[in-house]
């Protein structure tokens, strides 16, 4: 009996069970038939969403295609405008540098013209002079030519007519000689490098030293003088004599006609180089030579042996500078115009003479090579000088290391 009780109770709950879920499914059906048309209704909308996902993300896989070339030309067009702001900047700055070029080389370009009008008017003062003396000269020839052809030789007047003709042929003489002198750089030396020349540098000497009683510190203060403030000039067209006529008289020749002509070459005086601050390479050389003996001499006491250096190159061109031998083999050379001063960092010096000259000769490079140095020792007290010393750069160094 009492094992039958709990199978009761179980069949009891199960009966109740089976009613309740009959009526809750009587009850939940219509619920569950809303839910499933709002599932069919939200599976279609996902649908349509998922296909609406789909486009737009074909859109932005597209879109970013696009926006990953219009980042790359960005980026091409970035490093063009770069580059060519940089060239830009680079030719601002080219064009800068150019216009002050321009403004410095025009302001040196009236400077130079207004000198050279200074010097044009001297040089035409000085041919109007000899134009002068040629039309006497001339005058003299035909009064001459007009007495030797009325006369006979043997006569006393024909003798006064040849005795001045004579007189005139020697004037002629003596004076192209003049002229040749100032055209050639060694016979213009009695002429301007004299003790009268050379006490003409006093006052710009002192004033560019000043003070200072350092030997080495005056050579090149007075050698940077020279390269800043005289301009380099070419010599302009000087007259000569040539082409001489003549009679032959009882074996006497008489001077009968001559012809000028011109040649760009003459040496100025140091005064006239130092006033005027202009010159070519044997004006400035000859004026550095001229203040530096006049710095030794007067002012340090010693006379030191200075040579006016001859140069030739391999390109048939020539140039003059200033040597300074020191003790000990060594070499100080002084160019102004060439632009150039023996020195270590920046301060003058000597070096030993053979390694000097050839790099004295590389600064020359653009002129092929030097193939001879004449070295000469010029007495101020007339002018005349000492060929000391004339060879290749090998025999000019072995005699200033002797």
């Amino acid at each position: 009996m009492e094992k039958w009780v709990p199978v009761a109770l179980i069949a009891l709950l199960l009966v109740g069970s089976g009613g309740g879920y009959f009526l809750a499914s009587n009850t939940l059906q219509p619920r569950i038939t809303s839910l499933g048309g709002q599932l069919t209704t939200a599976q279609q909308q996902l649908s349509q969403k998922s296909d609406d996902y789909t486009s737009l993300n074909d859109d932005y896989q597209a879109l970013s295609q696009e926006k990953a070339t219009l980042e790359s030309s960005r980026a091409s067009l970035q490093s063009t405008y770069n580059a060519l702001k940089t060239n830009y900047d680079s030719l601002q700055s080219t064009y800068g540098s150019l216009q002050t070029s321009h403004d410095s080389l025009q302001a040196d370009y009236n400077a130079l013209s207004s000198q050279y009008d200074t010097l044009q008017s001297s040089v035409d003062s000085g041919l109007a002079s000899l134009s002068a003396d040629y039309v006497s000269l001339q005058k003299d020839y035909d009064d001459l030519s007009t007495m030797l052809g009325n006369s006979v030789y043997g006569t006393p007047g024909d003798t006064q007519m040849l005795n001045n003709l004579y007189k005139l042929t020697l004037a002629v003489r003596s004076l192209n000689s003049t002229l040749w002198e100032y055209c050639n750089v060694v016979s213009s030396f009695k002429n301007t490098l004299t003790t009268a020349e050379v006490l003409k540098m006093e006052t710009q000497v002192r004033s560019i030293i000043g003070s200072s009683t350092d030997a080495w510190a005056n050579y090149q203060m007075i050698h940077q003088y020279i390269t800043s403030n005289v301009k380099y000039v070419y010599d302009i067209e000087f007259p000569y004599i040539h082409g001489y006529s003549y009679i032959d008289v009882n074996g006497v020749r008489y001077l009968t006609d001559f012809d000028i002509s011109t040649i760009e070459n003459y040496l100025q005086t140091p005064e006239w180089t130092l006033q005027n601050k202009q010159g070519d390479c044997d004006d400035q050389g000859a004026l550095e030579y001229a203040m530096l003996r006049y710095y030794n001499k007067y002012i340090v006491g010693t006379d030191y042996s200075l040579y006016l250096a001859s140069i030739d190159f391999s390109d048939g061109s020539g140039h003059i500078a200033v040597f300074m031998p020191v003790s000990g083999g060594k070499l100080a050379i002084l160019d102004p115009a060439g632009n150039y001063l023996t020195s270590t960092s920046s301060n003058i010096a000597s070096k030993a003479a053979a390694s000097e000259l050839e790099a004295y000769n590389s600064h020359w490079s653009s002129h092929g090579s030097i193939t001879t140095i004449k070295l000469y020792w010029i007495n101020l007290v007339d002018g005349s000088y000492n060929l000391v010393s004339d060879g290749t750069r090998a025999q000019v160094a072995a005699f200033l290391s002797n």
